[in-house]
């Protein structure tokens, strides 16, 4: 996989460090009566973006981009989302990044999450799960973060019984609205949390890297946390919820 790894390295690279130097007005445009495959209006970075990935990456076989759907052909099959949070990158908001999925026989073999805000990435396969930085080569261990303050309720806006819930338990948290992107980082918060309409482009690297840790996945809802006690408390929420 180090060969993978490198290339979505380097993709990476480009695309940061094209963000970096300032976009120019047109990124921010959308595409006209262009809809993504996964249902959302595509701007020019989320397509500039689809574009350099499936240059490094589509010898490794078929890519599922949320933007063009298939590209290519192969056994192996990748999943991108070539702008996770592109929300937050269209306002200037620094939260945004890539996710990417290697799968085999519909079973993520390697997982690759870049932060393009700050140049945070993380790669994952059967030997490795490393956290790095696109403005070096230094390589480190992931470690769980025991001093969390916050977790993470992505779609936060559209559940206000949970968020209830939450704020009486004193479960503080923050929606930052890159689904993928807080996935990465679940072993440095308290919990990640998402409510709403699952797609693959937005859990399978972020689930793959979250292996380890307590995972609540059902049809319209994911629970991560690395917090036994944290973790149950949500969950018996979300059942109770069901049956009210």
């Amino acid at each position: 996989m180090e060969n993978f790894f490198k290339d979505c390295i380097e993709a990476s690279k480009e695309i940061y460090f094209l963000i970096e130097k300032g976009l120019d007005s047109s990124f921010y445009e959308y595409k006209k009566d262009f809809i993504g495959a996964g249902g959302d209006k595509s701007s020019k970075i989320d397509l500039y973006a689809e574009k350099v990935y499936s240059k490094y990456l589509k010898k490794y076989g078929k890519i599922v981009s949320e933007e063009s759907g298939e590209i290519g052909e192969g056994e192996l099959k990748i999943i991108l989302d070539p702008i996770d949070g592109s929300d937050n990158l269209l306002s200037n908001f620094p939260y945004f990044g890539s996710s990417i999925a290697l799968k085999k026989d519909d079973e993520v073999i390697a997982s690759f999450i870049v932060n393009l805000a700050n140049g945070d990435f993380f790669i994952k396969d059967s030997k490795i799960y490393k956290k790095g930085t696109l403005k070096n080569s230094l390589l480190k261990d992931i470690k769980i973060t025991k001093s969390s303050k916050i977790g993470l309720f992505e779609k936060a806006y559209a559940n206000p019984k949970v968020v209830s819930f939450l704020k009486k338990e004193s479960l503080k948290f923050r929606s930052p609205g890159a689904v993928a992107l807080s996935l990465s980082y679940a072993h440095s918060v308290n919990f990640v949390l998402f409510i709403g309409k699952i797609r693959e482009y937005d859990i399978d690297a972020g689930l793959h890297q979250c292996q380890d840790l307590n995972i609540l996945y059902e049809k319209d809802r994911l629970l991560v946390s690395k917090d036994n006690k944290i973790f149950a408390k949500i969950e018996s929420f979300l059942k109770e919820r069901d049956e009210i």
